[in-house]
C-alpha cells in the first residue's frame, strides 16, 4: 500500500478498484470464451478494462457497466479471433509451422477446448448463455442479430460439442 491510499479512507478507495476488478473479471471470462487463449483474452481484457473504465461516466446507467463491458469484450474477443484466423492462415500460407496455444490443460482449458474450431460467433453466444447465463434477447443485442439467430447460434454451437464430446469418449 502506497503513502498516498494509507491516507485514503477505505471508502474513496474500494470503489474504484472493485470496479476495476470486476471490469477486468467481466472482459476476461468473455474473451476466454471466444478466444480459448488465456494470454490474448487477458489482453484483450486489458484493453477492453482500460476502454470501460475511462469512459465509464458517460454511461447514462452506471448499472448497467458489467452488461456494456460484456459487450464490449465480446466484440473485441471476436475481432481479435477473426485477426488470429487472419495470420494463422497467412502464416500456414507461407509454411510457417502453427504455435499451439500455451497454458496448462485446467479445467476451464479443458471447457475452452471443446469449443476449438467453432466460429468465433458460436463461441460467443456459448459463452454469454452459459458463463453469464444472458437471456437470447441480451446476447442478440450484444451480437447485433436477432433473438433467432442466437437460438440458431447456439443449437449449432452445442451440436459440435456433442459431437466433439461423443468423439473423445470413443
Amino acid at each position: 500500500m502506497t503513502a498516498v491510499s494509507a491516507t485514503m479512507p477505505t471508502t474513496a478507495r474500494a470503489r474504484p478498484d472493485d470496479d476495476a476488478e470486476r471490469v477486468l473479471a467481466v472482459a476476461f471470462r468473455c474473451a476466454l470464451g471466444v478466444l480459448r487463449d488465456r494470454e490474448a483474452a487477458a489482453d484483450v481484457a486489458q484493453e477492453v478494462a482500460v476502454r470501460a473504465l475511462t469512459r465509464r461516466r458517460a454511461l447514462r446507467d452506471p448499472g448497467a457497466l458489467d452488461a456494456w463491458v460484456r459487450t464490449i469484450a465480446i466484440r473485441a474477443a471476436i475481432r481479435e479471433a477473426g485477426r488470429t484466423r487472419r495470420r494463422r492462415s497467412a502464416e500456414r500460407d507461407h509454411g510457417a509451422r502453427e504455435v499451439p496455444p500455451a497454458g496448462p490443460a485446467e479445467a476451464v482449458g479443458d471447457a475452452t477446448a471443446l469449443l476449438r474450431g467453432l466460429p468465433a460467433r458460436q463461441k460467443a453466444a456459448l459463452t454469454l448463455r452459459y458463463v453469464h447465463d444472458l437471456p437470447d434477447e441480451e446476447i442478440a443485442r450484444i451480437l447485433r442479430c436477432r433473438p433467432a439467430t442466437v437460438r440458431s447460434l447456439l443449437s449449432r454451437g452445442r451440436d459440435a460439442v456433442r459431437t466433439r464430446l461423443d468423439e473423445d469418449h470413443r
